[in-house]
Parts: C-alpha cells; structure tokens; sequence
C-alpha cells in the first residue's frame, strides 16, 4: 500500500513523497512537516516568508498525502512553481528513479499532464 496518482504523477509510499516535500521545503527556504510560530497565534508554518495561499507551492505543501485532488488549473500553478526549484534540486539526483530529483520531476509532468487534458489530478 502506498500513494498513488493519476497522471503517472506519483507512485511510492506516503514515506517517500513526505520526504519528496521536505526537500523541496529544504531547498526553498520553508519547513515541512511545519513548524509550531507561537508569533502568529500558534499557526503552522510551511513557508520561508508570507506567500499567497492559493500559490502553487502553497496548494503543494498543504495537499493532503492521502486523497483528494488538485484541480487542473492549480496543477498548472504547482508544476510552474516547482520547475523553477528543480535547479536547486540537482543536489538530490543519483542513479535511481527514486531520487528526489527524479520524482519531482515525475510530479511536475503529471501535473502538466492533467493541467493539458483539463482533468484533476487524484491522490488516492
């Protein structure tokens, strides 16, 4: 048993696509899982810096890592985003399609996949 998507997007265990997300999170500046900010009235904090929460990485890091979807337009905003991290994330590739590298990349064509068949992608 593990994660699964449509759009090829990711297949694995919840173990591997959590640590997908906190090296995304490492190399961008954020936390995951997040951290406890007693400042802000004891919110979980994801991110390095105020973002807009209907932004790709936002949709992203609070996704569920167990079901529900991510609609096609938004799959749009999560790809975008997470290609401009990709450079950053050459830290994290070896010669297994189980880096990081690797399925961050699967994940953004997954994503674009859906975004262009106008369906949503689906965690499940």
């Amino acid at each position: 048993m593990g994660l699964n998507t449509t759009h090829n997007a990711f297949h694995g265990s919840y173990g591997g696509f959590n640590r997908m997300r906190q090296d995304i999170a490492k190399v961008w500046g954020g936390s995951y899982p997040p951290h406890r900010d007693d400042n802000l009235d004891d919110k979980f904090v994801y991110f390095p810096e105020k973002i807009d929460e209907q932004s790709g990485m936002a949709i992203f890091m609070r996704h569920s890592d167990c079901d529900g979807e991510i609609s096609p337009q938004d799959c749009k905003k999560v790809a975008d985003e997470l290609a401009k991290l990709l450079p950053k994330l050459e830290q994290y590739i070896d010669d297994t399609p189980y880096s990081t590298h690797a399925k961050v990349s699967q994940f953004i064509e997954g994503c674009r996949l859906a975004y262009k068949l106008k369906e949503p992608l689906e965690f499940g």
